[in-house]
This record gives C-alpha cells, structure tokens and sequence, in this order.
C-alpha cells in the first residue's frame, strides 16, 4: 500500500485479536460434517492440524514478519510471484469468502428454527425460507462492520467466547453420558482402523483443511491492529492452540453422545446434545447452548465477512479492482465499498444455490466451492513461502531455520493440493452427482474468470497512467 492510501484505525489489541483468529478458525457448526465418519473424524483432526495447520502458521509467522501490511496473503504473493498472481490469488481469497459466508447463515436459521422445535422444524428444510432469512441476516451483519472493528469486534468476542463455554458444556455432558450409560460409538484403535480401508473418508480432508484455515487473517487485517509485529505471533500461537484443542474435545464428546450415523451435517451438535441431555435428565440445557452456537456462528460469519472484505479494499487501492473498493467511510473509517459489494456478491450466490436444490445440497455445494477456492492462494502462499526463504534468506524472517520453513512450504502445499483435489468427490448424501459438479466446476471457473478480465483491463490503464506519469517527470525535468 502506498503511503496516500486511506488510513484505517488501529482498534484491535491482543486479546481482541486472538478472539478474531479463535472466531474465525473454530467453527464448530463444521464439526458433525467430518465427526459423520465415525471415530476416524479424531485422526482426520489430528492429521490436518500437522499436516496443515502447523505448515500454515509457520508460512504466516514467517511471511507477515517480512510484510506486515494490510493485505495479508494478497500482499505476500503478488511479491513473491508479481501482480498477476497476487492477484489471482486475492481474488479467489476474496471469492471463497463470497461461498462461506451463506454457509455460516445457515447454520444460525438452522439453530434458530431447532430451538422453535417442530412448529419450525420444516422450515429448516424449505430453500425458499432459507434463502430469504439468509439474506436478511447478511446485511444485518455486512452494516454492523461498516460500523467498524470498534463494533465489529465484539460479535467476534461473545462468537469466541460462546465457543468456549459450548466446548466445555459439550465436554462436560459427553463425560456424564460415558459415566452413566457408556459411549455411543466405541472411540479406540481397534475401531478406527477398519475405517481407514475406505478411501472415501479422506474426502473429509478437504473439509478439516478449510476449518483450518484463518490464521493469515491477522495479517489481512494488519493495518487495524496495534503493534502488528508483536501481536500477531502472540495471537496465532493462542487461536492455534485452542483450535486445535477445542475441534479434538467437541468431536469426541459428540461421538459419545449418538451415534456417528445419525449425526446431522447441519444441526448435528444440538441433535447430539439434546439426545444426551436429555437420558440424564438436563434436557433444559438445549436452549442456552442453542444460542452460544448462534453466537459462535455469528462470531465465524463476521470474522471472515469483515477480514475477507480487506483484500478487494487493498486490490482496489493497487487499481486493479475499481477504484472505488479502496475507498474508507468517511465517518466510520472502514472500506465500506468493499464491504457493500461483498454483501452484494454473497446475496447472488444465496440465491443462485437455492436454484433447483435441497438444503443439503445446497449447503454441499456452498461448502466444497468454498473449500476450492479458498485454497488456491494457500497453494500460492506456500510456493511463496518457499521462494522467499531461497531469495532472502533468513534475513528479516521470523525463523532462522530454512529447514522449518522449506518442510513447511512443501508439507502444507501438498496438503493444499489434496485438499482441492478431493473437494470434487461428492458425498453420499448429494441427490444428484452431475447438478452438482455442474454446479462446482461452474462456479469455480465462473468466478475466476471475471478476475481475468478485471486483470487485464486494470492493467492496461495502470501502463497508461505509468507513461503519462513518466513523460510529464521528463517534461518538468526538461
């Protein structure tokens, strides 16, 4: 960013901080997709956070150290590869972002209509209800973050600090059902090996890498945060530890709770409560913790709609979006635009995915749309991560190992790849097998195109605008 681009406040501390990244990386509404494989779900956690997870956070302590700039991702790629690249890989960021975002909406009205019981429970079930409190949702939280981080913050805050708490609830009835009446699936070694013979659970990997994915989120929003330097290490190592933990403590309680094949994908940790709860008589707490997962989802939804807006907010001021995306609000100091267009883009995608589906598939294919484009600039990042440490050294880096670095790079871009390579194996569950890799395979080259010609509209005007500057430095130094 240049230094006549739009200022924006620095608001978040450390703590402020560390909620974002737990709010954004814990979505425990993703939990009974991957807790629906049985026991097995336990490894596939444990699997994405060496093979992922510790990859991701070393390539973001490492690459935010030497550029600590609002952009994030964006700005680490298009140095490493030039502007073409950073910029395929901001737009895709951007745009999976566009895709996730319903999803987390549909876990709230999915919670809210559970709580209402069966007076309500059809409705969870009706795409046409679903599309339209969706979209009702969206702008209510796309206006509370043109508010600003200074309001903005606190849905992250009570969204990871209802996390917690629905954590050691969920923990604590899954250990008085083991108690009193035994688990619901045998959680052991015997039992989970027979499942890795079935080829068909690592499909799940997909979805593990994308709940792992946000830690890079700190350095998108960089210019927002106070002491950046100091504050981001700090609060990647806090989120990543409590991701990790809390993921491992919620799917095994739920795998005590029911059985893993009634596990719902969408209101499977309220099922799984309330199913316990109620054989040891404290089926009262279903409503309290019905509302700390729509905080938690709430939380998730506002992270990533408020991070993910800084990339086209910084592309914009870079000109090869327009203009006017890198614009600020001139009362509350937020990319407003950005923020509006995002809004916009996610409405159009809610509307498109209610077209011709059921719930389920469009949730399904909401998800493994987003699981393909979030993870492309995570391909490029930890290529970029690579290249850095072979260009520069150690020099201005966070690490002094360039084996730590270069493992990470090649573990975390293998497990990148597979990710997005099984993002295209549809589940079981899917109606129809060729509506939706349609779907996917058209929504993924659908969007990718659009960058390509904003691409190479943009950077025809910025060679114009570079000449004109060049010839009028020449003509005033004549």
């Amino acid at each position: 960013m240049n230094s006549n681009a739009p200022q924006l406040k620095r608001v978040l501390g450390l703590s402020d901080l560390s909620f974002f990244l737990i709010a954004a990386l814990v979505n425990l509404n993703s939990v009974p997709v991957v807790a629906s494989a049985g026991p097995v779900a336990l490894i596939l956690w444990l699997a994405g956070f060496f093979l992922f997870f510790i990859p991701q956070a070393i390539a973001v302590l490492e690459l935010s150290q030497r550029s600590p700039n609002e952009g994030g991702i964006y700005i680490w790629n298009k140095k490493a590869w030039g502007d073409f690249h950073g910029f395929i890989s901001g737009w895709a960021y951007w745009v999976n972002n566009i895709f996730y975002v319903p999803t987390l909406l549909f876990y709230i009205i999915g919670f809210i209509m559970f709580i209402g019981g069966s007076s309500t429970a059809s409705l969870a079930s009706n795409p046409i209800f679903m599309m339209g409190v969706s979209l009702g949702l969206l702008w209510i939280i796309t206006y509370l973050n043109i508010r600003g981080f200074g309001v903005g913050k606190w849905i992250q805050n009570l969204g990871a600090s209802g996390t917690f708490i629905t954590a050691g609830t969920i923990l604590t009835i899954g250990i008085v059902t083991a108690v009193t009446r035994g688990a619901s699936n045998e959680i052991s070694v015997s039992a989970i090996l027979p499942q890795l013979g079935n080829w068909q659970f690592l499909a799940l990997l997909s979805i593990v890498c994308l709940n792992y994915v946000g830690l890079e989120l700190g350095s998108v929003i960089a210019d927002e945060i106070k002491n950046p330097l100091k504050n981001i290490p700090r609060a990647v190592t806090i989120a990543g530890i409590s991701t990790v933990m809390l993921f491992l403590v919620v799917t095994s309680s739920l795998l005590i709770a029911i059985p893993y094949k009634e596990i719902g994908i969408i209101e499977g940790i309220l099922q799984g409560i309330e199913h316990a709860a109620s054989s040891i008589g404290i089926g009262w707490i279903v409503f309290p913790v019905a509302i700390l997962m729509i905080m938690n989802a709430a939380g998730n939804t506002s992270a990533w709609l408020s991070g993910a807006a800084r990339i086209p907010f910084v592309i914009g001021i870079d000109k090869y979006l327009p203009g006017i995306l890198g614009t600020i609000h001139t009362k509350y100091n937020t990319p407003h635009i950005a923020l509006i267009v995002q809004g916009a883009a996610s409405s159009v995608v809610i509307i498109v995915a209610a077209i011709g589906s059921t719930v389920g598939d469009m949730y399904l294919f909401l998800l493994q749309t987003t699981v393909v484009l979030q993870l492309i600039p995570y391909v490029y990042m930890f290529a970029s991560l690579i290249k850095v440490r072979a260009t520069y050294g150690n020099s201005g880096g966070f690490f002094k190992s360039k084996i730590i670095t270069l493992a990470a790079g090649i573990i975390g871009g293998c497990m990148t790849v597979f990710g997005i390579a099984f993002a295209f194996v549809p589940a079981e569950s899917v109606s129809s097998i060729l509506i939706y890799e349609l779907k996917l395979i058209f929504s993924c080259v659908g969007f990718i195109i659009p960058a390509l010609i904003f691409y190479y509209l943009n950077i025809k005007k910025i060679k114009i605008r570079e000449a004109a500057e060049i010839a009028v430095k020449k003509v005033s130094i004549n």
